[in-house]
């Protein structure tokens, strides 16, 4: 999948997967944990690498994170921070890779490298994800934020 990755200029990016229905099949019956756009149920993520915190090296960078107990492929909507000061990833645009682990989906990109290092990586969700059922989902805010070294 091809993944567009924010640009400063537009102060985010499109992450291009296809969304997925959530809740049951009746229109009428009522739907349990079914944000709205006022009020998106917020998703639980885990597994984010590199850590929040961390530093690692420039080179073959696997950002990855799981979206906890929810099937779900969406649009990500990452932003780079005002405090992000690596630049832009290479390669443009990140391809990343979505996969299922039980009831879990599992997003992880392709190794990438920053243009600037040492520097500070921090990238920021914007998203809300309604799905064909009208169910909207949010994930946390900060999604990425972490230091690189020159290799």
């Amino acid at each position: 999948m091809n993944i567009g990755v924010v640009t400063r200029a537009l102060g985010c990016g499109l992450f291009s997967i296809v969304a997925v229905a959530c809740g049951g099949s009746d229109a009428d019956a009522p739907k349990t944990n079914c944000g709205t756009t006022q009020a998106p149920t917020p998703l639980e993520v885990t597994d984010v690498s590199p850590a929040i915190g961390a530093s690692v090296t420039n080179s073959g960078i696997v950002q990855t994170f799981t979206v906890v107990g929810q099937l779900l492929q969406f649009p990500l909507n990452l932003a780079l921070t005002t405090a992000h000061t690596a630049g832009q990833p290479t390669p443009t645009p990140t391809k990343w890779t979505v996969s299922v682990n039980g009831d879990d989906t599992v997003y992880t990109s392709e190794p990438i490298s920053w243009a600037s290092a040492p520097a500070h990586v921090e990238l920021d969700s914007l998203n809300k994800l309604e799905t064909a059922d009208h169910c909207v989902f949010a994930l946390p805010k900060q999604m990425f934020k972490y230091d690189v070294a020159a290799p």
